[in-house]
């Protein structure tokens, strides 16, 4: 049961990308509204998205490395 819960930083790298993809369309319809400021928060949730991808990332195959001795 434990190798499907996975590490911490892979359950804090899924909802980082969650909540960036939210963040993500909602700033896109702010800014196709006429939000200048939108732009910015479009440009920061790609990079928390992006960010959260990789600590997904370096998390799991962390945790196959440790499991694999």
């Amino acid at each position: 049961m434990r190798e499907m819960l996975g590490s911490r930083g892979e359950v804090v790298g899924v909802l980082l990308v969650v909540a960036a993809s939210i963040a993500l369309i909602v700033a896109a319809f702010a800014f196709r509204a006429g939000d200048e400021l939108a732009f910015f928060v479009l440009i920061s949730a790609f990079a928390a998205g992006t960010t959260g991808f990789g600590v997904h990332i370096a998390s799991r195959e962390a945790r196959f490395r440790r499991d694999k001795r």
